[in-house]
């Protein structure tokens, strides 16, 4: 007999199952985690922009006699308070999250919107009449095949603010160029690689060098608000749009496609216009006139990048681009030394 069935659910039809008393939510096969009030608003934003929710897990026990089915959800407990709470006005949607409808209840939604979100249709796995051995041993099968999570899908999985939508959308901004350069591809970006730089780099632009360790704490620090972002935004902008215009043809044939290298290539040409905190190396602003300079500069770069031949004084740059590249220390003394070659071809 079939003891698994896939279909499709309104959120309406959740809604009438809890009002009849046939749903249950019951932390019996998950942690008994509390969802924050922006894990809950995102997860709301989503449905309200029409976009695919995970699927849920659902235990359906019907009862010959009575002719009455329970439905125990069994994975998407959270999902589906957070849904059902939010139709009876247990919070509202945030304005990081969706500006149209931010600081809004569910009954303060046009009309159209709220029967719209009734009849969002939400991915159902209905294990039928199963007990709890058969239950545990689906989700022990279903683990099996699991991928574990790397440190940036673990951020992006515990915050919802401010910082995170920032960092994620100007990441987004840039994926053309990121597969164009040969920065990343296309695997690697799935895993949140060009989240993980734009953060590192972002970090830096606030408050100079760090260890990608602290990555974490700047997603908790700004998750409520977070007001240095329209700066930030333009800065990294008007800094990539530079290295677009240093390199006509691209990066994809140059040491610069290297993460590390990119980075700390990103950091010196900020350094040079803006300024890094606590980078030892002279500054001064990039005209368009002196961009021939520039390109000198970052050419016999790549050469000494690419060079099989290491000379003494370009030691302990060429030591920084190998092994730990991602310490505060090699990444500090790869920026300074870019900023300084730089600065000297400017300066010439």
């Amino acid at each position: 007999m079939k003891n698994f069935d896939s279909r499709t659910y309104s959120i309406n039809d959740f809604v009438e199952w809890d009002e009849r008393k046939q749903l249950e939510i019951a932390p019996k096969f998950q942690r008994r985690s509390v969802w924050s009030p922006q894990a809950k608003s995102y997860l709301i934003d989503t449905i309200l922009r029409d976009k695919p929710l995970p699927k849920i897990f659902i235990r359906s026990i019907t009862d010959p006699k009575t002719r009455t089915t329970l439905r125990e959800i069994v994975d998407g407990q959270q999902r589906t308070r957070a849904i059902l709470s939010f139709v009876h006005d247990g919070f509202r949607v945030s304005k990081v999250h969706n500006e149209e409808y931010g600081g809004l209840k569910y009954s303060e939604l046009p009309e159209q919107v709220q029967a719209e979100f009734l009849k969002y249709e939400i991915s159902v796995d209905l294990l039928l009449d199963l007990d709890d051995r058969d239950v545990l041993d689906i989700f022990a099968r279903l683990n099996t095949y699991s991928i574990a999570l790397n440190k940036q899908e673990l951020i992006n999985a515990k915050y919802f603010g401010y910082f995170k939508q920032f960092v994620y959308k100007l990441a987004g901004d840039y994926l053309t160029f990121w597969k164009e350069n040969g920065i990343f591809t296309d695997r690697r970006i799935m895993r949140m690689a060009e989240v993980e730089l734009v953060t590192d780099l972002v970090i830096a632009i606030l408050d100079g060098i760090q260890s990608h360790k602290s990555a974490e704490k700047y997603y908790q620090l700004y998750d409520e608000s977070f007001d240095a972002r329209k700066q930030v935004e333009e800065r990294f902008h008007a800094t990539i749009d530079l290295i677009g215009n240093l390199f006509d043809n691209g990066l994809g044939d140059t040491a610069f496609r290297n993460v590390p290298i990119f980075y700390s290539m990103f950091l010196a040409l900020y350094h040079m216009n803006y300024g890094i905190k606590g980078l030892d190396a002279p500054r001064c602003a990039i005209t368009k006139r002196e961009y021939p300079k520039v390109k000198n500069a970052l050419e016999e770069l790549d050469s000494i990048l690419t060079s099989e031949e290491v000379q003494p004084e370009h030691y302990e740059f060429i030591s920084s681009t190998r092994g730990a590249t991602a310490d505060v220390p090699a990444r500090r003394t790869r920026s300074e030394f870019i900023s300084r070659m730089i600065f000297e071809n400017l300066e010439s």
